[in-house]
């Protein structure tokens, strides 16, 4: 499929779902019923088919997932520092920054960008992330923003209770059923095979017009600086370090690789607001970055699919 016919409908889709919230046909809490729906149900049967069909190797690509969290480790280290002695922020906001320029938006733009652009092929190191993007940035972030009053009794409850969350998370939960399915080769009864797989077909116009919505809820606010430097980070920085990583340092297969890369350059994810809120700090500059990345990351997916073989 051509570039352009591949991000077309990705942009027309979020751009319905921006104007119909913007214009006031939906109100909050439709759009956040939308949203539950999507996010609780049809997703998570996409995720969950799609992986009781995947081909997965024999390592569970844990090659894969060193080539693609070493250069994510890596930006968020830089932005740790940059938070520290450019902002002179505590550390709760270093973690919070950090956490904003590493966080990719995985699931509302690039389970689309990726079928669209990349085919059915590439989701499954997509899903990869997916499911492992949570736990690691979570607790690497968890670690940053308490590191001042480390307690080693505190930290691992922490982390239990984000586990626990992961768990109870029917993205993460739909990812590992499906997986168990495949491992263990259960079959999947035919009829509810084909019902979750018409279900899921809502997922991407779902996701997609979610996101629009959700732009128009962001507001750009006083945290340009912040918010800028977060963008760069994140569309610029990371998707070159990502590139180096998969393509030089590792031995990817090339599909893989261009995922990887293409996950890079997705603008900062909603759970960076999210862990923002759970240490009431820094959501201004993130939400900000959210929907300047969000518009500006147009140019490096672009890049990125011209560009890497």
């Amino acid at each position: 499929m051509g570039l352009v016919e591949g991000i077309f409908p990705v942009l027309t889709l979020a751009l319905a779902g921006y104007l119909a919230s913007r214009s006031g046909y939906l109100q909050t809490p439709e759009t956040m019923a939308l949203s539950k729906f999507t996010f609780n149900l049809i997703i998570p049967c996409l995720l969950f088919v799609n992986m009781v069909h995947a081909d997965i190797p024999d390592n569970f690509g844990v090659d894969f997932l060193l080539a693609f969290y070493l250069p994510v480790l890596c930006v968020y280290l830089i932005a740790v520092l940059l938070a520290r002695f450019w902002l002179a922020a505590d550390t709760n906001f270093q973690s919070v920054f950090a956490m904003a320029t590493t966080y990719s938006n995985t699931t509302v733009v690039g389970i689309p960008l990726v079928l669209q652009t990349l085919g059915s092929e590439a989701l499954l190191p997509l899903f990869l992330i997916i499911a492992t993007q949570n736990l690691v940035l979570f607790s690497v972030g968890t670690v940053v923003a308490e590191r001042e009053h480390f307690d080693v009794r505190a930290m691992l409850k922490s982390i239990t209770r984000l586990i626990k969350q992961l768990l109870s998370s029917p993205l993460t939960a739909s990812l590992l059923a499906g997986l168990a399915f495949n491992l263990l080769a259960i079959p999947l009864y035919q009829p509810l095979d084909t019902s979750m797989t018409l279900m899921s077909e809502a997922a991407i116009p779902c996701a997609l017009f979610i996101l629009g919505t959700t732009l128009h809820q962001y507001k750009v606010g006083h945290q340009i600086k912040p918010a800028l430097i977060i963008t760069g980070l994140k569309l610029l920085l990371l998707p070159l370090l990502m590139a180096l990583s998969m393509l030089v340092a590792f031995d990817i297969d090339p599909l893989w690789a261009k995922t990887a890369i293409l996950g890079a350059a997705m603008p900062v994810g909603i759970s960076a607001y999210v862990f923002s809120i759970r240490y009431n700090t820094g959501q201004a500059a993130v939400a900000a970055a959210s929907v300047i990345s969000t518009l500006a990351s147009l140019f490096p997916l672009t890049l990125v699919l011209l560009l890497v073989p």
